[in-house]
């Protein structure tokens, strides 16, 4: 006897405690609502109804026991990026009794809503949105679990932290699908054609590689605004995306081991890949460092090599002194630092401005303030950017910034970062990446150096009506 959906009214209250607001889903195995927790402050969560097809009563009975076991292991996940597991609800409807499970609503946009609001994301982006998911995934896959349905419908951007949240875990197909075993029935499929690998879409089995595969599939998507199908070469058995959008050499590797089509030949844990991204950021970190070293202690620079005082020898002997300790931490600052290429065309903001001399990009950051801190407070000492890649004028505003900065007797630091908030304010979507010395990020740092400019015209007229 198959388990009834019936569309539950708004305002519906259920067990005397969740009113509904409306339906926000349907699927095979049941209805999905919006709800408001009367008993604790009126808290909206997710009702989602399990009301399997079967045939008599035996098999509902089992069925429901599977759910509950399911649910009983997603209950025991705490992950601030996961909803929480709140209960599972027994009531009785129109005289017949039903399931649901009850969970944390998370407010924000689907991952999918963004890309259509706002079209591609940016390299940038996208391995920021890999920094943030896999240590989910690892999570999940160290208490034996696999999520089964990754992609971009089921990622939220939360609205309060802008951090992405895992949602909807295969929990009530695999309780169906273990019905439908035990029964002889045809097993639903779990997981989103194209999204989800060949061993799991035609043998229900799913590994910790098989979600990793699905997050590729999701970070393509994002990257191309194309569906997989559009980008999956059927009769070759192979993704062509390449031409749709250029990223680095790095990404694109790390990419094409995450949707190798056997199991064996992807990365076999969230941890491998987070590794691999890793490298690659502690790569620019040393890069950078050797810059530093090169420039402040270059041959043919007598003014540094025979003052010791002077602060680019400061900063020589700070380097060779705390090398090792700098890239210890490089894994550290990595996160704070991602290094977009020249292709990107999403950008962001500054993180507490930092003018590295000769050649480097603006680097943000907490090691650029570790390495510049006392040219920084040094006034008559800004660096020479004629070398850098930035045009002379915009090296010139950012000079006169420093130089204001100091007529003020304002700390550096301290201004960069309430310019920081300033621009964070206007672009709140903006967070967790930064801008470069690229042409294509020039219209950010204008607005940047506006907002400085803004600040210090009020501090200036500050002082004027004081004195």
């Amino acid at each position: 006897m198959a388990r009834s959906s019936a569309l539950l009214r708004d305002g519906t209250i259920l067990n005397d405690r969740y009113r509904i607001i409306r339906e926000i889903g349907r699927g095979g195995f049941g209805r999905t609502y919006l709800a408001e927790d009367t008993q604790r402050y009126r808290e909206k969560c997710v009702l989602k109804e399990f009301a399997p097809q079967v045939e008599n009563d035996r098999d509902l009975h089992k069925a429901e026991e599977l759910f509950e076991r399911e649910a009983g292991i997603l209950y025991q996940l705490k992950h601030e990026q996961i909803p929480r597991f709140e209960a599972l609800l027994k009531t009785r409807i129109s005289g017949k009794e039903s399931l649901f499970l009850v969970q944390e609503y998370i407010e924000g946009d689907s991952y999918w809503d963004l890309l259509k609001r706002t079209g591609k994301f940016s390299e940038v982006e996208v391995t920021q949105l890999l920094k943030q998911l896999l240590p989910v995934l690892e999570y999940i896959h160290s208490e034996n679990l696999i999520h089964r349905d990754i992609s971009p419908d089921n990622l939220i951007l939360r609205e309060k932290d802008e951090q992405p949240v895992l949602i909807d875990f295969g929990c009530v197909k695999l309780a169906a699908n273990a019905v439908s075993k035990s029964t002889g029935q045809s097993i639903t499929l779990i997981g989103k054609k194209g999204y989800a690998p060949e061993e799991q879409m035609r043998s229900g089995q799913a590994f910790p590689s098989s979600d990793l595969y699905s997050l590729g599939v999701t970070i393509l998507v994002l990257l191309t605004a194309k569906q997989p199908h559009d980008l999956y070469d059927m009769h070759q058995g192979i993704w062509r995306w390449q031409s749709e959008v250029k990223v680095s050499l790095h990404l694109t590797k790390i990419l094409e081991k995450m949707l190798a089509y056997h199991p064996r030949d992807r990365y076999q844990s969230a941890q491998q890949v987070i590794k691999a991204l890793e490298v690659n950021q502690i790569s620019i970190v040393s890069n950078f460092v050797s810059k530093i070293r090169t420039l402040i202690v270059a041959p043919g620079n007598p003014e540094t090599q025979n003052n010791p005082n002077h602060p680019l020898s400061q900063i020589a002997s700070h380097v060779n002194t705390n090398i090792s300790r700098l890239k210890t931490k490089a894994l550290t600052v990595s996160r704070q630092i991602t290094q977009p290429p020249p292709e990107v065309s999403k950008v962001s903001h500054f993180s507490k401005l930092g003018l590295v001399a000769t050649g480097l990009i603006i680097l943000p950051g907490i090691l650029t303030f570790t390495l510049i801190r006392n040219l920084l407070s040094t006034p008559n000492n800004f660096p020479n950017l004629t070398n850098s890649s930035l045009s002379q004028q915009e090296q010139d505003v950012q000079q006169e910034i420093y130089e204001r900065l100091q007529l003020l007797k304002l700390n550096p630091g301290n201004f960069y970062g309430q310019v920081d908030e300033e621009f964070y304010r206007r672009y709140p979507q903006l967070k967790n990446v930064q801008l470069t010395g690229q042409l294509e990020h020039r219209q950010y740092r204008e607005i940047w150096y506006k907002i400085a400019d803004t600040l210090l015209q009020e501090q200036e007229k500050n002082i004027s009506i004081n004195n």
